[in-house]
């Protein structure tokens, strides 16, 4: 049996069409549900690590002083013990969002704007990690919560009946436009 006229068979095309998948009228989507839960858990566990590390020095990590002072190194000259509050609970706050899926647009964008941040301080240090000052892996994590901030959470996760479930695209281009006014403000008056 073939669709449209195509010569695929249409099984093969179930996953990728707009079939509804009976009663529900929600769009079959095959495994994007649970590779969306892997992005989710791998992008929230690292991000809220790395806001353990900045709050408390958790993993071997410098706290809230220390990284005040990793801030100045970085080129951030004001307010760098409030920016460290800020910056880690939104690594682990977002984290956790993003973990179960919650607020995922918002939470991801926020995510997003640590790491445009910190591939904007470390730009000019060369693009691969080697000695420290590569911006290779802000710049994967932050692709990462930019397609979260598009896709949403998925099916696996807590925001199955919200508005941004159904429509993510003005909700996505709403928390980009919010997180990247965010990071213009940080870089502008921190730095």
């Amino acid at each position: 049996m073939t669709s449209q006229g195509d010569d695929y068979p249409t099984s093969l095309l179930s996953g990728v069409e707009d079939a509804t998948s009976g009663d529900d009228d929600q769009p079959r989507q095959g495994g994007l549900g649970f590779g969306l839960l892997i992005l989710r858990i791998g992008l929230g566990v690292i991000m809220g690590a790395h806001g353990l590390q900045h709050l408390f020095g958790a993993f071997g990590g410098p706290g809230v002083g220390g990284f005040a002072h990793v801030l100045e190194m970085l080129g951030y000259h004001k307010q760098t013990t409030l920016l460290s509050w800020i910056t880690g609970i939104t690594e682990v706050a977002g984290g956790a969002l993003v973990i179960v899926g919650l607020f995922t647009p918002l939470a991801a964008a926020g995510l997003a704007g640590i790491a445009a941040n910190i591939v904007y301080v470390k730009f000019h240090g060369g693009f691969f990690q080697g000695d420290g000052r590569g911006w290779e892996f802000e710049l994967l994590l932050g692709l990462c919560a930019l397609a979260l901030v598009f896709t949403g959470a998925g099916s696996v996760s807590l925001e199955t009946n919200t508005p941004w479930r159904k429509r993510p695209l003005p909700f996505g281009v709403i928390s980009l436009l919010l997180a990247a006014a965010a990071s213009v403000v940080v870089i502008v008056l921190a730095r």
